[in-house]
């Protein structure tokens, strides 16, 4: 595993296909959400990881950057299906005090992304799911264009196929992390059987949840 430790911030297997359009709204400023909410930028550190430690061939840059005068991070690469479900994650997986508390009244968690027009995902985990099956959600991106992605956390769900724990519970969290889709697979790869492997690129930035004034 490797981590960045200069500036930090709020950053594997699950997929829902589920993040509706209302969702995703364009431009460089915060989302608007309900009245009575206020977004509130979270820092932590981020982490990164390919899937060579299981036999894969995926592999990820993590490159700290600057977008609109504030950090962001370039992360690029190729996914691979040297093993059955190559991905690469990327995120934070310890929380300091103060994000855990504000997870604990959180309505939505928004970020910006410049992406490549490819599906990502993005898991909530806690310890209680052991087979890969985290809160999770989908998004799109838009190749070459900045978008606000903001998803309510009420939205977070486990895949049909997991061993359900009932609903999310935010005291419960341990990471929240970033993936790549399982679609992001295109031309044949040279050192597999059976293989394909696909490129990504997305630049991400100014990470916050919405919580009560």
């Amino acid at each position: 595993m490797k981590t960045t430790k200069t500036m930090r911030a709020i950053c594997a297997w699950a997929t829902v296909a589920l993040l509706v359009a209302s969702l995703v709204a364009c431009g460089t400023g915060p989302a608007r959400m309900a009245d009575d909410l206020v977004s509130v930028p979270v820092f932590e550190e981020w982490f990164y990881e390919d899937d060579q430690g299981r036999g894969g061939g995926s592999s990820v840059t993590f490159t700290e950057i600057e977008v609109d005068g504030m950090p962001a991070w370039n992360i690029a690469g190729w996914i691979t299906r040297d093993i059955l479900w190559g991905d690469v994650v990327w995120g934070w997986n310890e929380l300091d005090d103060r994000t855990r508390e504000l997870f604990q009244s959180a309505a939505a968690i928004s970020f910006m992304v410049r992406g490549d027009g490819q599906r990502y995902r993005l898991m909530l985990q806690v310890p209680q799911v052991r087979d890969y099956g985290h809160f999770a959600v989908g998004f799109d991106t838009v190749a070459g264009e900045a978008i606000r992605i903001t998803v309510p956390i009420r939205h977070f769900m486990q895949p049909s196929w997991a061993a359900m724990i009932g609903r999310f519970r935010p005291e419960n969290l341990t990471g929240v992390v970033f993936a790549t889709d399982d679609s992001i697979h295109a031309t044949p790869h040279e050192g597999g059987t059976n293989s394909a492997r696909g490129y990504y690129e997305l630049t991400m930035w100014d990470f916050r949840l919405y919580v009560p004034e």
